[in-house]
Order: structure tokens, then C-alpha cells, then sequence
């Protein structure tokens, strides 16, 4: 099987690359850079949409996998920076909920919609993706490691300018992550019909706290683990604890 892994952040993309020892690959008149070790292709150093990226990585290597590392911010107090949350179910942000004055209208809405009382309200809960193929859809929580499976997670533009910006979306998404990229990674996927190949891995990051080394070795640890074992030291799979799981075949680590 041929393993993917795209990662915009720089840090992180050099950190995988020395964990796994890969080698650059000399392609030319690609988006982005390039790392090969073993079966496994390593994207990063880009500036592209990551629509475009993925569209060029799926031409390029017809990979089995593609895991997508975003920096995502919490939108519930539930999570830290450093965790790493496997979403199951993608929304579009909707700047419309930005302008209404009554939040309770908000949520209104939507409970109307998930209740499947209305077809005419809220557009803000329109054309989601839900990925089932994760092993365990419930929400399971490691406190060593940072991990959850499940939940909503949307993509758009933080914005600033509005002190409640945090509650209005948990108001209308119950969602407990934000980012700008995965919804729009995962959109791509399902218009190259490789939806059950992504693995849209959010991690979480604030403005104000720095994600500090140990959290930072299980987003690197998690990835890499997932996909080759072999190649986490066992003195820094020590680090990670027990409770890692296998989440490319559904199995759990013996």
C-alpha cells in the first residue's frame, strides 16, 4: 500500500520527514515538496489550495491513503492545544450567522434542521460530509495522548472582529473544531471519488498557548504510528503511552 501524508505546517513537516529518515524526490513542476521512505510519500512546503494539492497527488501517485494534518482551533473548552480530533462529520462555514442579532434564532434553526422538522430554514446545516469509515464513530477520549474520534468539526475563516464568534458556531454546529482546509480537502476527495481513501486529521492550536514538545512528538507520533509502527523509537513510543490505536485497518495495536 502507498501511504500519503500532507501537511502544511513546516514544523511538523520537517519533523516527520526526520522521524521517518525520508528522501527528497526530484519531481519538478509540482506544488509542493516531496519525501519518499518506503512505501510511504511525505507533501509539504506548499502554497496552493489544498484542493489543488490533493487533485495533484492523486494524479501523481494513486495513493491507498491520504492523511491530511490541519491546524484547527477549539471551539469547545473540551480541547487543548496539541490534541488530535478524527471528525467525523464536515460543515462549510455559513458568514450569514455572523449578521443575525438573535443567536437564539440561531439555534432555532437549528434544531430544526437536525430534528427534520423544515426543509426551507438554515442553510448553515447544508451539504455536510460524514465519513464512516473511521473504526469506532463514538467519541473516545485518551487523556494520555490527546486523542478523540468523532464529532463536528467546520471550515472557514475565523473571525476576529466578533467577540461571540466561538459561541455563534457552537450555537449553530455543535461542533467542537474549527479550521479553514479539511472541508474543503474532504470536497475534493468526493469529486476524485477517493472519499473512503482521506484520513483529515485536525490538531489543535491556539493564539495564545504554544504547543509545547511533548504534544507536538504525539501529532508526529500518531501519524507516523498509524501508518508504520516500526517506525516510532521505542524510547519516544514510550513517551506517546498505551493508548494509541491502528486507525488505517480498524486495528488496534497489539
Amino acid at each position: 500500500m502507498l501511504h500519503t501524508i500532507i501537511v502544511h505546517d513546516p514544523v511538523i513537516f520537517k519533523l516527520i520527514k526526520e522521524q521517518t529518515e525520508a528522501k527528497k524526490v526530484p519531481l519538478l513542476n509540482l506544488p509542493y515538496e516531496v519525501f519518499s521512505q518506503g512505501n510511504i510519500r511525505i507533501i509539504g512546503g506548499y502554497s496552493a489550495p489544498v484542493s489543488e494539492v490533493l487533485t495533484s497527488v492523486n494524479g501523481e501517485f494513486n495513493p491507498d491513503t491520504v492523511f491530511f494534518l490541519s491546524e484547527s482551533y477549539p471551539v469547545s473548552d473540551e480541547k487543548l492545544p496539541g490534541d488530535i480530533v478524527l471528525p467525523n462529520v464536515f460543515f462549510p462555514y455559513d458568514t450569514e450567522i455572523e449578521t443575525t442579532e438573535d443567536i437564539n434564532s440561531l439555534l432555532w434553526k437549528s434544531e430544526t434542521v437536525q430534528n427534520g422538522n423544515s426543509s426551507s430554514v438554515n442553510s448553515h446545516l447544508s451539504n455536510p460530509v460524514f465519513l464512516e469509515h473511521y473504526p469506532v464513530q463514538g467519541d473516545y477520549n485518551f487523556e494520555s495522548f490527546g486523542l478523540s474520534v468523532g464529532g463536528i468539526h467546520v471550515s472557514g475563516i475565523w473571525n476576529e472582529k466578533i467577540e461571540d464568534f466561538r459561541i455563534r458556531l457552537r450555537v449553530v454546529y455543535e461542533n467542537d473544531t474549527f479550521d479553514s482546509n479539511l472541508f474543503h480537502f474532504l470536497e475534493t476527495a468526493q469529486k476524485l471519488s477517493i472519499i473512503e481513501k482521506v484520513y483529515p486529521v485536525a490538531y489543535i492550536a491556539t493564539e495564545d498557548k504554544v504547543i509545547d514538545a511533548k504534544n507536538l512528538w504525539s501529532i508526529i507520533g500518531f501519524i507516523i504510528g498509524s501508518i508504520d509502527p516500526d517506525l516510532i523509537a521505542a524510547d519516544e513510543e514510550t513517551e506517546t503511552g498505551d493508548d494509541e490505536e491502528e486507525w488505517v485497518d480498524g486495528n488496534e495495536k497489539s
